[in-house]
C-alpha cells in the first residue's frame, strides 16, 4: 500500500458500525506510509483508534457527529486540512482537493502540483488554515 485514501459521504454513517470494514481500514492504514481522508471519511479512520492523540479535521456540517466517532482525537474545527504525522485529513470535498494538491507538492514537488491544478482548471487554496466554513 503506497497511499490509503479514505473518501467520505453519507455512507460513512453506516460504515462506522461495520467492524470488519473498520478492521480492514486499520490494517491498511498501519501498512500505508501516508493516509489521506476526505470529508467524513475521517470518521472511519477515527473509529480505528489510529487518530487518537493526533490532530484531525472533517466536514463542518457533520463535525460534531465525526468527533463522536473518535473522542480521543485532537479535533481541529478551524482548518481546511490537517497534517499530523502520516495522516492527512480534510474538511469538505474541495478541501480534499486542496489537501491532495498539497500532498502532491510535498511528495513530488510544487511544479507538478501547480501543473495538475492548471490542467484540471482548479483554483488551489494552499492555506490549510483558511477554512471559510469553520
Amino acid at each position: 500500500v503506497d497511499i490509503l485514501l479514505i473518501p467520505g459521504g453519507m455512507g460513512t454513517r453506516q460504515c462506522v458500525n461495520d467492524d470488519r470494514l473498520i478492521g480492514e481500514i486499520r490494517r491498511l492504514a498501519e501498512l500505508a506510509p501516508d493516509v489521506l481522508t476526505v470529508c467524513t471519511g475521517t470518521s472511519l479512520l477515527a473509529r480505528t483508534g489510529l487518530l487518537d492523540g493526533q490532530k484531525a479535521t472533517s466536514n463542518k456540517i457533520a463535525f460534531d457527529w465525526v468527533m463522536s466517532q473518535g473522542p480521543a482525537v485532537d479535533w481541529q474545527r478551524q482548518a481546511r486540512w490537517i497534517v499530523s504525522g502520516k495522516y492527512y485529513t480534510s474538511s469538505g470535498v474541495t478541501a480534499g482537493m486542496d489537501m491532495s494538491l498539497a500532498f502532491m507538492a510535498e511528495k513530488h514537488g510544487l511544479p507538478l502540483a501547480e501543473q495538475t491544478a492548471r490542467e484540471i482548471e482548479y483554483i488551489w487554496n494552499r492555506n490549510s488554515e483558511n477554512d471559510p466554513f469553520a
